[in-house]
């Protein structure tokens, strides 16, 4: 068939390579002038095995199911299986507690250690710290592999170019992989979604000399982190307060006209609008070496979630056809793009 994927991020690039690869002659559509630069470029680039998602078991399941099939079409972009990954529960205002934490680790058969005296943490504000087995993804690594992927599977792809109707009239069947603008196209007959988009700021920093490269994450409730910016020695830093700029539920997300010259534009040097000191003095409260960082940059983008999902913060992955030449992709964990591609094959295939 004749097939038109829109949106070259990790799900769109990913399910092009899959249908290319099944015979189907592929064009690629992308906004930008290359792959992955909005919210697939710029994130935590931590492949998850689950630790992030105590109240979701049905996410954790996903995660773990899809972990093997990242890593045998993108293993080359993983790395830091021997750095410390660690996760802690803070002691105030947290949906889980160190007892329920411990018992949905071993639920899932998620591997961990206790530690009792990890030199980066405050232990007064926390109450358990666990060393997880975990990987991180370096993004330009992976940038490069998914590009040669499309290239040797002979996919078409058409950057800076946003397909108009008549233009998807000419294909057999159409994948909307575009994440925050999925309702930028409409498929007859099709009823749109409502989600909940979230303006993110990720700001780039250098850590003093001491700090090792290691990723830890604060949560389940004031919920931070730090990982490695690739392999790099700089890391980005996460907050799911302070790192949100602007958020709101609807069909397409409001962008504040001051930041639609940041938005998916790289790592912004002194940015005008940044809300570094908040990182920082909430940050330095768990990880107290937060308060030497100093900032290279941040990065700007839309996170989308499906809307009223803060009592278990679930994050699944939704491949649905939306009528019979129409199908749409929905996740915002990276690691699950090839089932979700092999899932938009098996809907192409039953045509």
């Amino acid at each position: 068939m004749n097939i038109a994927v829109v949106g070259a991020g990790i799900f769109g690039s990913t399910a092009a390579i899959k249908l290319a690869r099944a015979g189907h002659h592929v064009r690629l559509y992308e906004m930008l002038d290359d792959v992955l630069l909005s919210a697939s470029g710029i994130n935590q680039y931590r492949l998850h095995r689950g630790y992030h998602y105590p109240r979701s078991g049905e996410t954790v399941k996903a995660i773990l199911q899809a972990e093997k099939s990242f890593k045998s079409e993108y293993g080359s972009a993983v790395f830091g299986d021997g750095d410390p990954h660690v996760y802690a529960i803070a002691s105030k205002e947290s949906l889980t507690s160190a007892r329920d934490y411990i018992k949905f680790c071993d639920t899932h058969e998620l591997e961990y250690s206790v530690l009792r005296d990890y030199s980066y943490l405050n232990y007064d504000v926390i109450d358990l710290a666990l060393l997880v087995r975990e990987q991180w993804f370096d993004i330009d690594t992976l940038r490069v592999l998914v590009k040669e992927k499309l290239r040797e599977a002979k996919v078409e792809i058409c950057f800076r170019t946003k397909p108009k109707m008549n233009d998807l009239d000419t294909f057999d069947q159409v994948v909307i992989a575009t994440y925050a603008q999925l309702n930028s196209i409409s498929a007859p007959g099709a009823v749109s979604q409502t989600y909940q988009f979230e303006l993110c700021e990720k700001p780039v920093v250098r850590m003093p000399n001491n700090f090792i490269r290691q990723g830890i994450v604060i949560m389940d409730g004031p919920f931070m982190c730090i990982d490695p910016f690739g392999k790099s020695e700089l890391f980005v830093l996460g907050n799911v307060v302070h790192g949100i700029h602007h958020s709101n539920i609807g069909l397409i997300p409001e962008i504040p006209p001051h930041f639609a010259d940041l938005i998916n534009k790289g790592c912004i040097s002194n940015p005008e609008y940044t809300n570094w000191d908040s990182f920082i003095s909430s940050g330095a409260e768990y990880i107290p070496d937060l308060k030497y960082a100093q900032q290279v940059g941040s990065f700007f983008t839309v996170r989308t979630v499906l809307p009223k999902q803060e009592s278990t913060d679930a994050r699944p992955t939704i491949v649905r056809r939306l009528n019979e030449k129409y199908i749409q992709i929905f996740s915002g964990k990276i690691s699950n793009c090839i089932d979700a591609a092999d899932d938009v094959l098996t809907h192409v295939q039953s045509i």
